[in-house]
């Protein structure tokens, strides 16, 4: 999953794999094996999240 936090700042999330945090000073990859605890359910909670409310509103979305 990709977010897009704002105009400079984006973060891209795959579950169990790596977290990459994009922004002007360039790319930070995180393999899922280094997020402490409390960073993995805050990924894992932000993605979950986040396509909840994507399921709710897609169909309004893509119309």
């Amino acid at each position: 999953m990709m977010i897009k936090v704002n105009s400079k700042e984006s973060i891209e999330i795959v579950a169990d794999v790596f977290v990459n945090i994009i922004n002007e000073s360039g790319a930070k990859y995180i393999s899922w094996d280094e997020l402490t605890e409390a960073q993995v359910e805050s990924f894992s909670g932000l993605s979950r999240e986040l396509q909840a409310v994507y399921e709710k509103y897609k169909d309004s979305l893509s119309s």
